[in-house]
């Protein structure tokens, strides 16, 4: 037999290569086994087991137990899922070896960032308020909600046809072209004129001059600002006062919860002058969530000499003092000035709509609100809200007056070369508010009742000064030419008012709500007036206080999730407001016996 070096060569490689597979075959190696428990010794599934650092890793089955093959070493086990703190343990594994570890499990909660369920999105925009919502009940009375961003129309002209459109029964006066800073809401045949027959409120506080002496609302948030809008009727007046109109309230836009920052700005043209540029900015940093939004807006008018200009402002900022300790802060503001055209008898409409006759009547109204508020979680089921506002606002007019009608030309007299001397008019609002409201869950049985609670105090001091000799110019000029007032009045309303609600769940499906509300009012007047002669001042002083219990009761029954029957009958009032107590003219009375 012969032999070559190939042969050896070759044999050599294939000895080498035997060794090796050998060698690799037995590596050394080790079993991990073990399980996972929580604090109560139940078992805890789907856990990621690993070894840092490396690519070995597996799961505990439903025993909470597992079992990983890895090489020989030292090794940090971590053991984590969610809801649970990671685990670690480290091990030392060798050959041959079958190592048993435990790891028990610790619970941890993570607090996720609040979720506000504010209604039903749907294609129109509308909803309706749940049984309770922002801590007030609404079982068994009228509501909708009007959500902004689900709604096609153009906020940007605050049409409130377009928005607030889709409420049925709902009238409304769009008077920005005659004069009026704001557009009116009014329900069942009330007067609509500034939504003087509705209590109008924003985040759920008053922001009319005076709810008891002169309920007119001047600022309205622009709608590029409004998240919601909240509407009751029917049983409102126990929870929130005494108008038959019911309550809309402007719930307006927060910060971003997501972002440190968000900016947005809208900029809008449009014919007869129409300018609006409307800019806000909020965000979330820390504990603390702020909104802040800045508007102007001006328009030539449609007809001669209604042009305006108006800047709307707002600002709020609230701080998560602690889990159940909230606090906020806001700020809203109105400045204007506003051209006013004047009346027509409706021949002059008929013959031309657009003709004006007056081209120096001016009109602003100032308006400054501040509220702080706060919401204390005294239990997982009651909650302490509170929320006090101070209003500082003024109505100033400087006008020819409509004496003699639209008919009076206001033209230079050819004896004086000059205009006659203008009416200036100046109306004060100084008011503060006080609410304080407890919502609580109880138990009855088995099933879950609701009880609401609340104390109001208002203070209101509004002057009201008229008949001054303006200037002759036609300009906005406040001057007075002679010293006084032709009358001058200070009204003021002290306002104690309690109420309480409670919703009994009868069965799963059938609910009643009957409430009380009780307001305990005081109004003086003070001031003069011209005698009968016009030469003369005659001084008026009166006071009157009231006592007035109001009843209420709201039902309803589910049908489904989607269908809801109710009912309620609520008890209201109108307040004696200053117009009442002021006589009209010099031989004019107000009757001691005028009630609310």
């Amino acid at each position: 037999m012969k032999s070559t070096p190939k042969l050896c060569i070759l044999w050599f490689f294939y000895f080498n290569f035997l060794l090796f597979s050998s060698a690799i075959g037995q590596t050394a190696k080790g079993v991990i086994i073990g399980k996972v428990s929580s604090a109560d010794s139940k078992p805890v599934e789907s856990v990621n087991i690993s070894l840092k650092d490396t690519q070995f890793g597996t799961f505990s089955d439903a025993k909470g137990e597992f079992s990983l093959t890895v090489p020989a070493g030292s090794y940090t086990v971590l053991a984590s899922v969610l809801g649970f703190a990671p685990q670690e343990n480290i091990v030392q594994v060798t050959d041959g070896q079958t190592l048993n570890i435990q790891f028990a499990m610790i619970e941890t909660a993570a607090e996720l960032n609040a979720v506000t369920i504010t209604g039903i999105r749907t294609i129109t925009g509308m909803g309706y308020l749940n049984e309770v919502n922002d801590h007030i009940i609404y079982s068994g009375k009228k509501t909708e909600v009007l959500l902004l961003d689900s709604l096609d129309a153009n906020t940007a002209q605050n049409n409130p046809r377009q928005v607030l459109g889709r409420v049925p029964g709902a009238n409304y006066s769009e008077t920005d072209g005659s004069g009026f800073p704001s557009n009116g809401i009014g329900f069942r045949g009330l007067d609509p004129s500034q939504s003087i027959g509705t209590n109008t409120l924003q985040n759920g506080y008053s922001i009319t001059a005076d709810l008891y002496g002169y309920a007119e609302s001047y600022y309205l948030p622009p709608l590029e600002a409004v998240d919601r809008i909240e509407v009751t009727r029917g049983g409102a007046s126990l929870q929130f006062g005494p108008q038959f109109g019911g309550v809309i309230n402007y719930i307006m836009k927060k910060g971003s919860i997501t972002k440190p920052i968000e900016f947005t700005t809208q900029q809008t043209g449009g014919s007869f002058g129409l300018y609006n540029s409307y800019q806000s900015v909020g965000g979330q940093v820390g504990k603390f969530n702020y909104f802040s939004y800045v508007q102007y807006q001006s328009i030539d008018g449609w007809r001669p000499n209604s042009d305006y200009r108006r800047v709307t402002g707002f600002a709020k900022v609230s701080y998560q003092v602690s889990k159940n300790i909230k606090i906020g802060l806001e700020y809203s503001l109105l400045r204007n000035r506003i051209h006013m055209p004047g009346g027509l008898t409706d021949s002059l409409f008929a013959l031309n709509s657009r003709s004006s006759f007056r081209s120096r009547n001016w009109l602003q109204t100032p308006w400054n609100i501040l509220v702080a508020s706060l919401e204390y979680k005294l239990t997982p089921q009651s909650t302490l809200t509170l929320k006090s506002s101070l209003n500082v606002s003024n109505r100033d007019l400087v006008w020819r007056n409509e004496e003699g009608g639209p008919l009076a030309l206001d033209n230079i007299d050819p004896q004086t070369n000059a205009f006659s001397n203008r009416e200036v008019g100046r109306q004060s609002f100084r008011s503060h508010t006080t609410d304080i409201r407890l919502l609580t869950n109880y138990k009855f049985g088995t099933i879950n009742n609701t009880l609401a609670a609340g104390v109001r105090y208002f203070g209101g001091n509004l002057g009201r000064n008229g008949g001054g000799v303006g200037t002759t110019g036609s300009d906005f000029d406040l001057s007075l030419v002679e010293p006084e007032f032709e009358y001058s009045y200070r009204f003021t309303t002290r306002n104690v008012a309690a109420f309480v609600e409670n919703t009994f769940r009868l069965t799963d499906k059938l609910s009643v709500t009957p409430g009380l509300r009780y307001e305990y009012l005081h109004s003086t007047v003070k001031g003069y007036k011209p005698d009968e002669d016009g030469n003369g001042k005659l001084n008026i002083g009166q006071a009157k206080n009231r006592h007035l219990l109001l009843f209420g009761i709201g039902a309803q029954y589910k049908m489904s999730a989607f269908t809801n029957f109710y009912t309620n009958y609520a008890q209201a009032y109108r307040p004696i407001d200053y117009s009442n107590l002021t006589p009209i003219g010099s031989v004019s009375k107000v009757d001691p016996n005028l009630k609310d």
